[in-house]
């Protein structure tokens, strides 16, 4: 693609009053996306309304300099721009009802186009029991050579990107806002290992703030991305519905780990399970609704440290350091320390108290 159809292509996708269907819809058309700006009028007056970025009306000569820009920061930066057209945009996705026009990617963006990628979501605020459940079902799809997706929000989706981290296969993160933003800021240590270990994707122009709009959007591509969709604990409410809801328009296998009988946490999982989703209690379970082999011995029971860990347990002790401790004794950053505690819980190797100071409970050997 020249840097004029790309510069189109920018300029479109920062167009919010037209929706990605109908957007899609004026590609099927005109095949191009300077052949949209060179037909701009004739596609306003058919449509009966201009094309506006957040209700004021797209200036070319004026939007053309913060694409320039833009684009200068996306190749200096090593993001990717992926249009719909091109042999690196996921298959699956494309199929869905309204795939994005483009998506940005940061990191190894090969993993979009596995064969088996597997969606976990789940609420916000889960329990601890089923962030463990995320965090260790998600490694050991990673040790299976699945790739786990999902949208780097508190919760479930932090804990399932660092057990994909920890398995070895990588993980894609897909947000609700532009590529350079960082949100939830509390996860800003898992966004640096994915941009290493996985992929951060967006369909959003540079600098977009999460607005609340945008997260249904990002969970059609979450579903649209995967071949099944599961739900670790969830709330009927919850956004993790929104992305089942779509993985059943999609086609996917939707699964659901079961919940307690009447509880609200899991009355989303019981509502799946009510309407034929196939439940799940562990990888083996989705591996086998997916037709995925899997040898059970591969990894299970490896127990394997890397340094910044063994320095970690080698000196939080039986009295209980603060994070502040921690970096001041191994001069890291606070993120990393920050993720890497939070996998170190998960997997019962220290304890959190009040006040958010970190006991190790276990002892190990190397």
């Amino acid at each position: 693609m020249n840097n004029s159809e790309t510069e189109c292509l920018l300029m479109f996708n920062r167009v919010t009053n037209y929706n990605p269907s109908q957007k899609l819809e004026i590609y099927k058309k005109y095949r191009t996306f300077s052949k949209i700006f060179a037909q701009r009028s004739e596609i306003e007056r058919t449509w009966k309304k201009p094309f506006k970025i957040n209700g004021v009306i797209l200036n070319t000569e004026r939007l053309l300099k913060s694409i320039k820009t833009e684009l200068d920061y996306l190749n200096s930066s090593g993001i990717s721009i992926i249009p719909i057209s091109a042999k690196g945009y996921p298959e699956r996705l494309r199929y869905i009802y309204d795939p994005p026009l483009v998506l940005f990617a940061n990191g190894n963006k090969e993993l979009m186009l596995s064969k088996n990628i597997i969606a976990l979501v789940g609420s916000r605020r889960s329990s601890n029991h089923s962030l463990s459940m995320a965090y260790t079902v998600a490694k050991e799809l990673s040790e299976a050579g699945c790739i786990v997706a999902s949208g780097l929000a508190l919760g479930v989706d932090g804990y399932a990107h660092l057990g994909a981290l920890d398995g070895g296969a990588g993980t894609i993160a897909i947000l609700g806002n532009g590529i350079d933003v960082i949100y939830p800021g509390e996860n800003a240590g898992i966004y640096q290992r994915i941009k290493k270990s996985g992929v951060i994707v967006s369909e959003f122009p540079l600098s977009t703030p999460p607005y609340k709009r945008n997260f249904p959007m990002r969970n059609r591509i979450i579903s649209g991305i995967a071949r099944g969709v599961v739900v670790v604990e969830a709330s009927d409410r919850s956004g993790a519905m929104i992305t089942a809801s779509y993985g059943l328009d999609h086609g996917r296998e939707v699964m659901a780990f079961p919940g307690r009988a009447g509880s609200r946490q899991y009355s989303g999982n019981n509502a799946l399970l009510k309407e034929g989703a196939y439940l799940v209690e562990g990888a083996s379970d989705i591996l086998s609704v997916l037709g995925i082999d899997f040898d059970s011995k591969s990894k299970r029971g490896t127990l394997f440290y890397s340094g910044i860990e063994r320095d970690i347990l080698s000196i939080i002790g039986e009295e209980a350091l603060t994070i502040e401790q921690i970096v001041d004794k191994l001069k890291c950053d606070v993120s990393s320390i920050s993720s890497v505690l939070t996998r170190l819980e998960i997997q019962g190797h220290v304890i959190q108290y009040p006040g958010k100071t970190y006991r190790r409970i276990l002892k190990y050997g190397e």
